[in-house]
Order: C-alpha cells, then structure tokens, then sequence
C-alpha cells in the first residue's frame, strides 16, 4: 500500500534536506508516512545512476545481450557494487545505530526511513562531483578526492547525528513545514534534479560518441586499443602503455588484482613465456586493483612484463567479470582467444600459434 499523498512534494523533500534537515528528519520519523523516505532514496540513486554509470549500464546490457547475458549482468553488477557499496554501507550502519539509540521507542522501520534521510548526502555530494568533473573534463587531485569524500561523510554524520533525537519520537501526523521553508527547498531540490539531467546529458553523449568503444569485444574481433598508464616505483602511475605500440607481435592481456589467488599463481608462466619469447610476444599485466601492491609483488618476483593500471573503463571494454581474465590477441591485432579462470590455456594458444607461424 502507497504512502498517503501529502506533505511536500519529492523534489521540496530531497530540498529540505539540503536546506531544512531538522524538517526533513521530522517527516522521515512520521509512521503515518512510513516508507516514503527510503523511497525517495532509492529515486535519487537512481538519478545518481542515471547522471552518472549509464554508459557503463549501456556497455553491460551491451555485452550481454551480444555475448552472454550471465556475463552482462555481472557487470553490471560490478557497475552498481562499485557506486552503491559505501552508501549503502553507510545506510545499513545508520540504521542500526539509530535502533539502538532510539531506547524504549525504537522502531526499525523509523530508524531505516531516517538513515535514509541522513544517507541523501553521500548520494549528492557523487552526483554533483561526478557531474561537474566530466560535464569540463576536470582532473581532480586525490587530495580534493578525499576532501570531497570527507565533507560528504561530515554531512551525512551531522544529519545521522541530528536524527536521534525524532528516533526516540512515536510522533505521527507531523505538519507540513512553514511555506518559506517549503520555497527553499523546492528551489534546492530542482537544482538537484538539474544537475542530474545535465549528468544524464554528458553520459548521453558519451555513449553516442564512443559506440565503437563501447561495444563489447567478442573473439575475431580487432582488439579494441587502449592507452594505460604504466605503474612505477612505489606505484606511482607513469606514461601511458598502448596496445597499438606492440603491433606485429603476440598480445597476452592479464587482467588481475593483487587479491586473485590465482592471478597470482598464473603470473610465474605469463613472465616465463615473456621472457623466451621476447620478440615475438608482448605481456601486459593490466592491474585492478592497487597500483602500489602490484608494483611491489613484480618487483618481489623479478617480473619483467609490462605492469599497466585500469580504472574500469578498458576490463569492462574486454568483458572482464571474472579474473584472471586473458586474451591473445595476435599479430594483426584481432582477438584469437579470451581465457577465464587462469591455469595455462593462454600460454598453450600462444604456443600453438607460434608452432604455426613456424610451420608455415
């Protein structure tokens, strides 16, 4: 059963939190609302959604109805586990504090519609940070990375710090806020909503003018190129390493993180056939994970194949749901192979497509 139609509209409730959060707390806490603040949630993460991972829901829905459905919903749910997992996080904990806190009138279902409340911040700050930086093309430091991370914590804490006391309240039927109040938060709450329209206008066009990088790469296909940044000393990110520079030769691509068990057994033969086959193959070790970690595991190893960093954009590009993911690509750079699960199958197909170019 929907929640009664009354109070403030969603954009004038998404404003007050923004503007008024003592209000917006209040009607969280009404149970003869109840529900309707986790609803507007999961509506702003929508928008969040919209404004800014489209391209990459696209490219999963993509691969899966060109490949392999099983693969496209994996990612897509890398796509949402890696947007979603730190608010919803955030929620979770919320909620239970507020339960605990809330003494002889705890109620879950309040607690919950105030973390709800209180979580709106984490979703904003994303939007709008996502949004500004690829609506101008903007490089941000890690520095102002964390700062933004940083403030949107600070201001969901105030708010979740603010809801204890409404969680400790049975009050019901709660009035509407004063008219002024309503104003403002209506104009905050349409500033929201236009900067998620003007984030889903970026992602549009991300995708209409990059289809060709978006479409799933499939065995027979050219490789799709890329230019990563190689990973130094102490993990610190240097020039970029291009498929197109190893050109004429056998391509090994592995995918990996520095978590992957058996990313880590496989890489001993990777390195090995890197190094007998020199000239004739190229290894690029794409990392997943930690830049830092893997620089130190090659140098621990004496690996010498190329060690590159993805943000997300190029694994998913190769339909990387699973690691250790590899792909030979060979002299003419068309995808010959795709290999999950490790073990030596990439090391055999290289193998066998030298043994041919010899028997030739």
């Amino acid at each position: 059963m929907s929640p009664p139609a009354r109070g403030p509209s969603f954009v004038a409730r998404i404003g007050l939190a923004i503007t008024q959060p003592r209000w917006a707390l209040s009607l969280g806490a009404d149970r003869d609302l109840a529900g309707r603040s986790g609803s507007d949630l999961i509506a702003l993460i929508g928008l969040l959604l919209l404004a800014t991972q489209l391209r990459g829901l696209f490219a999963s829905a993509w691969l899966g109805t060109a490949v392999d459905a099983s693969l496209g919903l994996r990612a897509a749910m890398q796509v949402l586990t890696r947007t979603l997992t730190v608010d919803l996080g955030f929620l979770v904990v919320a909620a239970f504090l507020l339960f605990a806190a809330a003494g002889a009138k705890r109620n879950l279902g309040r607690a919950f519609d105030l973390a709800c409340v209180a979580a709106i911040p984490l979703v904003l700050v994303d939007l709008t940070a996502t949004t500004v930086v690829r609506a101008f093309d903007l490089s941000v430091p890690p520095a102002a990375q964390l700062a933004l991370t940083g403030a949107s914590f600070a201001w969901a804490g105030a708010l979740l710090a603010l809801a204890l006391r409404p969680a400790r309240s049975s009050a019901s039927s709660i009035p509407d806020p004063p008219a002024a109040d309503i104003a403002r938060a209506r104009f905050a709450g349409w500033a929201v909503i236009g900067v998620a329209v003007l984030g889903t206008a970026v992602q549009i066009r991300s995708i209409t003018g990059n289809l060709e990088l978006i479409r799933p790469m499939t065995k027979g296909d050219e490789a799709p190129g890329f230019a990563l940044p190689s990973i130094g000393k102490d993990g610190v990110l240097g020039a970029p390493v291009g498929l197109a520079e190893a050109r004429g030769k056998i391509v090994v691509l592995d995918f990996w993180a520095t978590w992957c068990g058996p990313c880590i057994a496989a890489m001993p033969g990777l390195a090995a056939l890197a190094r007998e086959h020199a000239a004739e193959v190229e290894v690029i070790a794409i990392n997943l994970d930690d830049a830092a970690e893997a620089r130190a595991i090659f140098d621990r190893s004496g690996y010498q194949m190329r060690l590159v960093a993805d943000d997300g954009t190029i694994s998913q590009r190769y339909g990387v749901t699973t690691i250790p993911h590899t792909v030979v690509i060979d002299r003419a750079g068309i995808v010959r192979s795709v290999h999950r699960g490790g073990g030596k199958a990439a090391e055999h197909e290289v193998e066998r497509m030298l043994d041919a170019e010899i028997a030739k």
